[in-house]
């Protein structure tokens, strides 16, 4: 079966149709990180950034209301593992709601904890799919130089190795985020992480303007053609099979892989030229809940709350379903609000018709 713990043609349903459940939510499960990237958007000067994070019983009150068309929480930070009891959270999400997968985004330097999270759930539920976004940036001194962190870089590699050896449904993939900090050198980069340090398994993002500085237009070209350069390379060693992202015996997979190449092309056309293309389905199928229980349609709509949980008994779905969201969702798509942030674009494209053609081809391998 293709979705597993809920109806399938609910979901489905959903997607395409109503877009009135979440399909997927990113849960900053904490603003705590013991590393200082110079593009994160965090704000670690305000004392305030790290107070209120939901405790374990409000999380498990939010996770019985989340609708039942949820696949996949990404669980970030922060540093999600900076929160000690990010198994028993996790533990809320399966026994909870209808996810079949978890994704976690992490810097990679508490080794021993992601191992023993990876351990933990996958003996708790057997078919969950767990994926771990490893963070790495640049060669081994300059990683952690911009990370802040002492020995970052090989605590990475180190996480990603240990994660390999753990069977097939867990997956670690090393992401490149391309700044004006890397992009000179991404295929110095590319090389040492693909044949140098055996990284077989690795996807790429593309940074954000955020706040009031925006990248000047010489910086933000050569930004552009680092990523053009990366996401070919990766599409190329994805086609030969030097490179794998996802189980591409399962249908899953060669959707997630399809999907990975129509979200790079998508964002190419709209980095250097802000544009619409295709309708965004935040605030629809797409949501973010912050480590303090506010609920927002994206990152990006920072003035767009929906709600706070707290307010509202821990009910995601009674925020999900109030005006002030179905005005967001008019806005959103009035508006024709786009961006190049991924995370929104993924759910974009599965909820959109036009798509649903080349993911269909995808799934028996005829694209």
């Amino acid at each position: 079966m293709l979705i597993k713990n809920s109806s399938t043609t609910h979901v489905i349903k959903n997607i395409l149709l109503s877009k009135n459940e979440p399909v997927s939510v990113v849960h900053f499960v904490t603003n705590r990180c013991n590393a200082r990237c110079s593009f994160c958007f965090i704000d670690f000067d305000d004392p305030k950034t790290f107070a209120g994070e939901l405790t374990i019983e409000e999380i498990d009150t939010l996770t019985k209301n989340l609708g039942k068309s949820l696949l996949n929480v990404n669980i970030t930070g922060g540093e999600p593992f900076a929160r000690k009891d990010i198994i028993e959270i996790a533990k809320k999400y399966l026994i909870n709601t209808t996810i079949q997968s978890i994704y976690i985004t992490t810097n990679a330097s508490l080794p021993d904890r992601v191992k023993n999270f990876a351990e933990e759930i996958s003996k708790f539920r057997k078919d969950i799919e767990l994926t771990f976004q490893i963070s790495i940036d640049d060669l081994p001194e300059q990683h952690n130089k911009v990370r802040k962190v002492k020995n970052l870089f090989n605590n990475c590699i180190e996480t990603y190795q240990l994660l390999k050896k753990m069977g097939s449904n867990i997956n670690p993939v090393v992401s490149v985020t391309v700044t004006h900090e890397n992009c000179d050198n991404i295929e110095k980069i590319f090389n040492y992480l693909h044949h140098d340090c055996g990284i077989d398994s690795l996807k790429c993002t593309i940074v954000r303007d955020e706040g009031v500085y925006k990248t000047p237009y010489e910086k933000k070209k050569k930004i552009y053609d680092a990523y053009d350069w990366l996401t070919n390379k990766i599409k190329e060693k994805i086609s030969t099979n030097e490179i794998k992202n996802y189980n591409s015996n399962s249908v899953q997979g060669r959707m997630h892989k399809k999907k990975d190449i129509l979200s790079w092309e998508m964002i190419k056309k709209m980095y250097m030229n802000p544009k619409y293309i295709s309708p965004c389905h935040a605030g629809s199928l797409f949501g973010i809940i912050t480590s303090n229980g506010k609920v927002y349609p994206c990152e990006i709509l920072e003035d767009k709350l929906l709600g706070n949980l707290r307010d509202n008994d821990m009910n995601f779905m009674k925020i999900w379903n109030e005006k002030r969201t179905k005005e967001t969702r008019d806005f959103i798509l009035k508006t024709k609000c786009n961006c190049t942030y991924e995370c929104a674009i993924s759910y974009n494209i599965l909820g959109n018709w036009r798509y649903q053609p080349q993911l269909g081809l995808s799934m028996f391998n005829l694209d």
